[in-house]
């Protein structure tokens, strides 16, 4: 599977590189934009309170709440379309943002409040007052449990974002299902945090530029090719018992797709490097 979501998260952005990389630059500067902003107005706060370091977690979450879901919901409400066979367009980039940006804004914000309270306990834990050795000890546990626990979350953002752009579920559906999802796909799910740690790690090699051009495109592509194939899955798989009458299909599920027709749709990724130069035939 994980060739397959390789194969469809490069082709997807390769085929419409040009679209990405115009709108990669203008997201960005939008986040620029409002970074600036916010440090403006928070920046005398910050030096009036004594350099308050819960102002500089508190500032740096409503940026992310407020900014993220900018190239979330235009990116991959974009994907969504190439998913469904359908030629994108550059409008397409708005009506994500006009459809889904507020929807998003509740996501991220439920995300940022958990990072953010598991890294207030991991800094309590580190610095914890405590002399005895055995309770330093009891801390470290306790702070390499909240490391895992933000490692987690993470992975569940790369199926929370998805879901809200495909099926337009609560948070609270989203938070189960991308539970669930990130439980039952733990190896595959790690492999594409690799993956995104990588084009993160491209970002900070060229000190920002990167992220400027073209990496947020390519983690919201990442994060639809690996969600696209994971929800294949388990269509096949449903199909399958709805054939045999073994199972009804869920409510809350969009109309399962068979096997032949995911095979089909699969077949413009099924090219290899020498096909990079002629991507008119597709």
């Amino acid at each position: 599977m994980f060739r397959r979501i390789i194969a469809k998260f490069f082709w997807d952005s390769y085929d419409y590189l040009g679209r990405l990389l115009v709108a990669n630059i203008i997201f960005f500067l939008i986040i620029l934009g409002l970074s600036a902003v916010f440090y403006t107005l928070f920046y005398p706060v910050y030096k009036a309170l004594g350099s308050s370091g819960w102002l500089i977690c508190l500032g740096v979450g409503t940026i992310a709440v407020v900014s993220l879901p900018f190239p979330a919901s235009g990116f991959l409400y974009f994907f969504t379309r190439i998913s469904l066979n359908k030629e994108p367009e550059f409008r397409d980039f708005l009506t994500g943002l006009r459809i889904h940006y507020k929807s998003l804004v509740k996501i991220t914000f439920a995300f940022v409040v958990l990072l953010e309270l598991l890294l207030i306990n991991i800094l309590f834990y580190i610095h914890s007052p405590f002399t005895s050795p055995i309770l330093k000890m009891v801390s470290l546990v306790f702070c390499g449990i909240c490391v895992w626990i933000m490692l987690y979350l993470c992975a569940m953002m790369l199926y929370a974002y998805p879901l809200v752009i495909h099926q337009g579920v609560g948070i609270k559906k989203v938070f189960f299902r991308s539970f669930v999802l990130v439980l039952d796909n733990m190896g595959i799910t790690a492999y594409c945090i690799m993956l995104g740690l990588g084009i993160i790690t491209l970002g900070l090699i060229t000190k920002g530029m990167a992220f400027f051009v073209i990496n947020m495109a390519l983690l919201a592509s990442l994060s639809n090719s690996l969600y696209e194939n994971i929800m294949e899955k388990y269509e096949i798989l449903e199909a399958g018992k709805q054939n045999s009458k073994e199972t009804n299909k869920p409510s809350s599920w969009k109309q399962l797709k068979t096997r032949d027709f995911i095979e089909d749709r699969h077949k413009r990724y099924k090219r290899t490097l020498k096909d990079i130069l002629k991507p008119w035939e597709y």
